[in-house]
């Protein structure tokens, strides 16, 4: 019998998971976000043993709490305004609620700082000296011993709100002045007030690169109005990257001023301490002294020559000494000494850490380059009759041109940097062409009029695609130019020194700033070829002996030169530069490049002597295959018919 046939099966739809309706997470609004941070603070907790624990205050641990918060999103503001101001809200979902962010003219303020001109930059400066008494600092409540914690917190709370909503106002009435980022946690300002309090003598640490910056006039009133007796001492850091020329400007600034200061370098005196630990070397006071290369105007005056002496170790204790009050201010407990209280306060990577294990002559407080590194407060014991109190670094309110400053100056840190172009427009801008080129062995090409540059002073994106071009970082893809990761490498450089630029005082008669013009004249004894890495200083000395060149002057010379990734040019030819990275790293415009291939103008020549209509029937040439078939189909027809 023949096998039954089995029965077609009927298709079936495959069975797969029922479909989710998912909630949309792009639906983010203020209501929900408050809704989800009360839901997390008011959380019940269950212990492993069963006990259910709940409260209503915020207990968070002491590095949370002090935590650096320089920039806060409009939620975030509107959060902490409302804590400080211990008010309870509730969300409505039917109401209609607008945030409107008060920093509107930030953005264009930022656009154009690298463009001011010396006009639009004196009017803003003379606009920014008009409110520069409204910068001030939030004052601790008096308290006594009956105050008791909560009183004090409340009181605390509404002094620092009171002074947010001034800042706030001050930036909402005024579109034009751009008001730098500044610290907003309040248990950091907390640790400033126990510092002021508590010390006899207050030391700003500022860095010499931009002194007036990192200086904060509103703390110098705050400490004469906690005690009259108090005193107040600007230490210039970082003073051995100053030419001599660079430090008696300042010191003249400061001296017309009023402003009781000192020039040192806690680099310079620890890598001294560290060679006196390494060979056991006897200390001396001629290490420390200053080997002055350049030649000082006579007519100098004398008070001038004394403070522009970069002090030592032993020197700075002294000063201190004689600076601070005769007695300490603040009674010793019974039993313990009495001591002298000298307070350490700055912007955070000024280097106060380093000025103090300058001072103790061994490492006692931790060093970062990252800025907001030292959390709490910290007493260092310098001598039997006197104590360094550190402050934590912070941020005080303070007028620039633009936000790529505090990023130039080291506040806030590179490797959490968004917005990389404005701060790399600035070093463009400041360091020269022909010696960025030198320091990196790039060649920066810079983009003509007609393309919408000057052709002379390059772009930040023009300096970083010249780099990456250079260092091989691409992204992928197309593979241009890594921008953001030579962003990094080069803004490090700058924070550190090795591209080097120095903010001039403004003028002595009227307290204007330098034009453009004028701040590249102070500068430029910092762009010679003695001041080189060097290596880069052997590398251009041998390309520059095989030209013949015995002085190297690196605005003249250096565009004849190759070395590293530049290759020099002559009076006919341009200098260019070696990429790595294949075909597309070379590219800077690729629509550019694209044209060029598309049309083939490089291989487009003109054909006179040969007109194409005398090139024989059809416009071919007698030698054409074509031609030639053509010949043959007709001998080979010519001949059957002739059969």
């Amino acid at each position: 019998m023949p096998p039954k046939k089995e029965a077609p099966k009927k298709w079936k739809a495959p069975k797969g998971p029922k479909p989710i309706h998912r909630k949309n997470k792009n639906t983010i609004g203020l209501g929900r976000a408050i809704q989800s941070a009360r839901q997390k603070e008011n959380s019940i907790e269950y212990l492993p043993d069963g006990e259910m624990r709940f409260t209503t205050d915020k207990h968070e641990a002491s590095w949370v709490k002090l935590r650096s918060v320089t920039q806060e999103t409009a939620l975030d503001e509107f959060l902490s305004t409302a804590e400080l101001a211990d008010k309870d809200f509730t969300a409505d979902r039917h109401s209609n609620v607008k945030i409107i962010r008060l920093d509107s003219g930030v953005e264009n303020a930022t656009s154009q700082g690298f463009g001011l001109t010396n006009e639009q930059r004196g009017k803003l400066d003379a606009k920014q000296r008009a409110h520069a008494r409204e910068l001030i600092v939030p004052r601790r409540p008096a308290w006594d011993s009956t105050t008791t914690k909560y009183q004090l917190d409340r009181q605390e709370n509404d002094a620092f709100l009171e002074w947010r909503r001034k800042l706030a106002f001050l930036q909402e009435t005024n579109d034009d002045l751009l008001l730098t980022p500044f610290e907003r946690n309040i248990e950091v300002w907390k640790q400033l007030w126990r510092v002021v309090e508590r010390s006899d003598l207050v030391v700003q640490i500022v860095d010499a690169r931009n002194a007036l910056l990192f200086r904060s006039v509103d703390l110098e009133n705050y400490v004469k109005e906690i005690d009259e007796r108090k005193q107040n001492l600007l230490l210039v850091n970082k003073a051995d990257l100053l030419t001599t020329k660079q430090r008696i400007a300042w010191a003249k600034y400061f001296i017309k001023k009023g402003i009781s200061f000192t020039f040192y370098s806690a680099l310079r005196a620890n890598q001294l301490l560290e060679r006196q630990n390494e060979l056991g070397e006897e200390y001396s006071e001629d290490q420390i002294e200053e080997t002055e290369d350049e030649e000082i105007d006579p007519s100098i005056e004398p008070e001038v020559l004394e403070k522009i002496k970069i002090l030592s170790i032993d020197q700075l204790e002294e000063l201190f000494l004689n600076k601070a009050p005769n007695e300490p201010l603040l009674k010793p407990l019974p039993g313990h000494p009495s001591l002298l209280q000298i307070g350490l306060v700055g912007y955070p990577n000024v280097g106060k850490s380093s000025t103090i294990n300058s001072l103790v002559g061994a490492k006692k407080v931790s060093v970062s380059s990252t800025p907001g590194k030292t959390k709490h407060f910290q007493t260092i014991r310098l001598s039997d009759s006197v104590e360094l109190c550190d402050c934590p670094g912070l941020v005080f309110p303070n007028f620039a041109y633009n936000n790529g400053e505090l990023v130039c100056n080291g506040v806030l840190p590179i490797d959490q940097l968004r917005d990389f172009i404005s701060p790399s427009n600035l070093v463009a801008q400041r360091i020269p062409k022909y010696y960025l080129e030198a320091v990196y062995g790039i060649h920066i090409q810079t983009k003509s009029v007609d393309e919408g540059g000057n052709g002379i002073v390059p772009t930040g994106q023009e300096l970083l695609i010249a780099y990456g071009r250079a260092r091989g970082y691409m992204t992928q893809g197309f593979g241009s130019a890594d921008e953001a990761r030579s962003s990094r490498y080069i803004l490090k450089d700058y924070v550190n020194g090795k591209l080097l630029y120095i903010n001039p005082p403004p003028h002595l008669d009227d307290d204007t700033p330098y034009t453009t013009e004028e701040s590249e004249e102070f500068n430029k004894d910092l762009y010679v070829f003695e001041r080189l890495p060097e290596t880069r200083r052997e590398q251009i000395a041998e390309a520059a002996k095989s030209k013949g060149i015995e002085v190297v002057d690196l605005a003249r010379d250096l565009k004849n030169l190759t070395f590293s990734a530049h290759t020099g040019g002559d009076d006919k030819n341009e200098a260019k530069a070696v990429t790595h990275g294949g075909k597309q790293a070379a590219l800077y415009n690729a629509a550019t490049d694209l044209d060029k291939e598309f049309f083939k103008m490089d291989g487009v020549e003109g054909q006179l002597t040969n007109p194409f209509h005398k090139n024989g029937r059809g416009g071919q040439t007698a030698g054409s295959k074509k031609h030639n078939k053509k010949n043959k189909k007709g001998k080979k027809r010519a001949l059957m018919m002739a059969d």
